[in-house]
């Protein structure tokens, strides 16, 4: 039986990461991403995973919600905080 592919709507950190963790458990997976077609005001590039928040990767102690966030993310085998480190 093949698998239906799943959808991820988005080609932000949040999606990209969820499409790679999909991908790298085998199953299969289309990212859905509405650039280079439409930008928002917060967009500069065509690209993926583009950081348009200063918050995202902002504070490294593991006793802060970001920072508790990366040490998960590096835990998990994260593709977007490798590139981040």
């Amino acid at each position: 039986m093949t698998q239906e592919p799943i959808q991820v709507i988005g080609g932000g950190l949040a999606g990209t990461e969820a499409a790679w963790q999909i991908a790298q458990a085998g199953v299969p997976v289309i990212l859905h991403e509405m650039r280079p077609k439409r930008f928002s005001p917060a967009h500069h590039t065509e690209n993926l995973a583009e950081l348009v928040c200063s918050n995202s990767f902002g504070a490294m102690a593991s006793d802060r919600a970001a920072g508790l966030l990366h040490a998960e993310l590096r835990q998990l085998g994260s593709i977007v905080i490798s590139k981040a480190d």
